[in-house]
């Protein structure tokens, strides 16, 4: 699918600026004996084979954005394209390079726009860069949206496309780590909050972008997250400084979709009437595949990869599921009790104990950790077009957020809050920075730090400028 026609004054990401970072390339499958490919700038490829290339580009991101990375094959990319597997194969190894040619394009576009920040602080003119900067991000996130909605989905579970994934935002998060350094950040250590802050980012960029925003709009996203990270970063940002970004919004309470029909689905259920060695072995089972999903993501794990994490003959496995999407049904009923379970408790936290939300948040990481696969999955919203998974999911994180909702809007603030958006960053910092501290920074934090982190940001971002601590 061509990239759409920016209406924006400017295109940040158009054509390469000297020491704009390169994803590393790949090689080919080791059984294929081919010639070299065809880079962008070979001086074989000439004006033909130039359009040639970009003619399998894009085919390439409109079968991405229409069926997801995993779902797309080579043979059906060469089919968009007009051209044979084999001509393909002149210009890319496979379908890895492509993607990471593609993450190349929105590399240099978000480098563009990060070079071109300026001065951030406590003031108008430092708030007003920072908005322009979120303003510009999420412009380049709409012109390559499936790009950003692939890639925390591929670099999880893929082993080829993930370094070069990674590559990229380490250089980029050092890049606005310098910033920040610069700008006198306190509090915090500079590369932590660069972290974070581009990891929340993209994750609600991610919600709006896969539907999951409820009726908030764009514009009033990007100001509400705006608001949230210079609190963040600048706590002693006047209220004064805020008040032109923002106006009163009407409240708004998330709907909960129903629980689909899941009789027989849960593992309770499934136990039911087996003798204890039974029950453990299917216990093993369940066990195996949310650690093999969540280091290898659901698409990439076999049958095979669970009996053998879990000490069984494949036999084994299919005297109790049917197949590997069956036992994922219930690894999705469980983690939807989980979340449900979790909501209620978050309701009876006082947000002002260190030590109560610290007990919560920690076990909400130590919920993502295993089931990481499985929200993944929900993220991803393929899930093979299965509706009980889906809809799983939609009543989870419905239930989640209105538990956001209720903790957020326990406090009144000195400047206009909206407080849909509010819960929808709360959802994008809960759920994505605790993995970006693990994998986007030079030493990997441990849990302890990544709660002190969850904690400063909550406490900065949305309990600071209060009225009244308690209403």
């Amino acid at each position: 699918m061509p990239s759409p026609t920016p209406t924006h004054s400017s295109d940040p990401g158009n054509g390469r600026r000297p020491g704009a970072p390169t994803l590393p390339n790949l090689p080919g499958p080791p059984s294929a004996v081919r010639r070299t490919s065809y880079g962008p700038t070979s001086p074989e490829v000439g004006a033909r084979g130039a359009n040639t290339r970009r003619r399998i580009i894009d085919a390439a991101l409109s079968l991405f954005d229409e069926h997801g990375f995993h779902h797309t094959s080579v043979e059906a990319i060469a089919h968009a394209a007009g051209v044979s597997r084999a001509t393909l194969y002149q210009y890319f190894p496979g379908k890895d390079q492509i993607f990471l040619e593609l993450m190349d394009e929105c590399a240099l576009a978000l480098v563009r726009v990060a070079r071109r920040i300026g001065e951030l602080g406590p003031t108008e003119i430092g708030f007003d860069n920072l908005n322009w900067w979120l303003g510009e991000w999420s412009w380049v996130f709409d012109k390559y949206r499936t790009m950003f909605v692939q890639w925390s989905l591929v670099a999880s579970s893929d082993a080829a496309v993930r370094p070069g994934v990674i590559h990229f935002v380490e250089g980029y998060n050092h890049r606005m780590a310098a910033r920040l350094k610069a700008a006198d950040v306190s509090g915090v250590d500079p590369m932590s909050a660069a972290v974070a802050m581009t990891a929340v980012v993209h994750r609600l960029h991610l919600f709006r972008h896969t539907g999951r925003v409820y009726e908030a709009e764009s514009q009033e996203l990007t100001q509400s997250l705006s608001v949230f990270l210079q609190l963040v970063l600048f706590p002693n940002t006047p209220s004064e400084v805020l008040l032109p970004f923002l106006s009163p919004v009407t409240p708004y309470t998330p709907p909960v979709p129903p629980l689909p029909e899941c009789e027989g689905l849960s593992l309770r259920e499934r136990v039911c009437g087996l003798s204890p060695r039974a029950v453990t072995t299917v216990g093993r089972l369940v066990d195996a595949a949310a650690q093999q999903f969540a280091a290898k993501g659901c698409h990439r794990t076999s049958v095979d990869d669970i009996v053998a994490a879990a000490g069984f003959a494949r036999g084994t496995f299919y005297k109790y599921f049917h197949e590997k999407h069956d036992l994922l049904r219930t690894l999705c009923v469980e983690a939807t009790a989980a979340t449900v379970e979790l909501a209620g408790r978050l309701r009876r936290v006082d947000v002002f104990d260190d030590a109560a939300l610290r007990l919560w948040l920690r076990d909400f990481v130590r919920f993502l950790d295993h089931y990481r696969g499985s929200l993944d999955v929900w993220t991803e919203r393929l899930a093979d077009d299965d509706r009980v998974i889906v809809a799983l999911g939609a009543h989870a994180q419905a239930v989640l957020d209105r538990a956001l909702l209720d903790v957020l809007t326990c406090v009144r603030r000195d400047y206009p809050f909206d407080p849909l958006a509010g819960t929808l960053l709360f959802r994008a910092l809960l759920t994505r920075v605790p993995g970006a501290m693990r994998e986007e920074t030079d030493v990997p934090m441990e849990e302890e730090q990544i709660l002190d982190l969850l904690v400063f940001s909550i406490r900065r971002g949305f309990l600071s400028h209060l009225v009244d601590p308690l209403i």
